[in-house]
């Protein structure tokens, strides 16, 4: 009974475990091959993009849409994220971003002006 207890208490952490990425890929069919965005985004800091109390979608200029997980998503995961970059509230001026990948695979976020009427 020891020997099953000690087994279930080291198995069950491997057990649950799940993606531990923080964003879904809304339309992974939009791009032909979707592990260099993997990568480029495992590598970013997108918490300055993630709300606490909603999910925010991260366009790309291909088509792709990233949907970032709220902060208190990741929390009821056991998901670590940076808690000072995590937005509070919509930024007063909102650029509404896309991002690129580039060649050599970083994301880069390309601003987008409109003219004052």
């Amino acid at each position: 009974m020891k020997r099953f207890l000690f087994f279930l208490l080291i198995s069950l952490p491997l057990l649950s475990l799940t993606d531990a990425r923080s964003y879904v890929y809304v339309n992974p069919n939009a791009v032909t091959e979707i592990a260099p965005y993997t990568e480029a985004l495992s590598h970013s800091d997108l918490d300055k993009y993630r709300y606490f109390d909603k999910r925010n979608t991260l366009h790309f200029e291909n088509g792709l849409d990233v949907e970032l997980l709220s902060a208190n998503e990741l929390t009821a995961a056991g998901i670590p994220f940076n808690r000072d970059h995590v937005r509070t509230e919509v930024p007063a001026f909102d650029t509404k971003p896309i991002f690129k990948l580039t060649s050599s695979g970083i994301l880069v976020e390309i601003q987008t002006r409109s003219k004052i009427k």
